[in-house]
């Protein structure tokens, strides 16, 4: 899976945001990452919901946009568990589509898991993991040098 992504909204990094919805600046970013908006499982079926509107819009007609990050850590992590697919079978599903036509990247923390008594191994096959949601974000921001969508 590629390490380049983009993402859910703009940070003040100085720069403007384009027709398509990505943040125009000097040098094109490496990636884009998505932050969720609300932390709960509706603030991921919005962000799901606005990376499927811009693939339908502009994606569909660019070659060189990497898959957008999603970084999930905190309470939401659930949703992407095996045992839960009853409970978040719309998410789960668009998030299955989006990875599959690779608009998105889906990376769930594994301290957040571990906390809620998640099994890392019931996670669906889609999705990958990082040890700690925040520091990835982090990671992705000062040394990778994404910006956020």
């Amino acid at each position: 899976m590629t390490t380049l992504g983009w993402a859910c909204w703009v940070t003040a990094g100085g720069g403007l945001l384009s027709g398509n919805g990505l943040v125009q600046t000097e040098e094109q970013p490496p990636g884009y990452l998505g932050r969720i908006e609300l932390n709960n499982p509706d603030g991921v079926a919005a962000a799901l919901r606005r990376a499927e509107s811009f693939y339908h819009g502009e994606g569909m007609r660019e070659e060189e946009i990497p898959p957008l990050v999603l970084v999930i850590h905190g309470s939401e992590v659930g949703i992407f568990f095996k045992e839960n697919y009853s409970q978040y079978k719309p998410i789960i599903d668009l998030a299955a589509k989006l990875t599959a036509f690779q608009v998105i990247d889906i990376r769930v923390c594994e301290a957040s898991a571990q906390i809620m008594g998640l099994d890392i191994k019931t996670l669906f096959p889609f999705v990958g993991t990082v040890p700690y949601g925040p520091a990835e974000i982090t990671r992705l921001i000062e040394v990778e040098k994404y910006i956020y969508f």
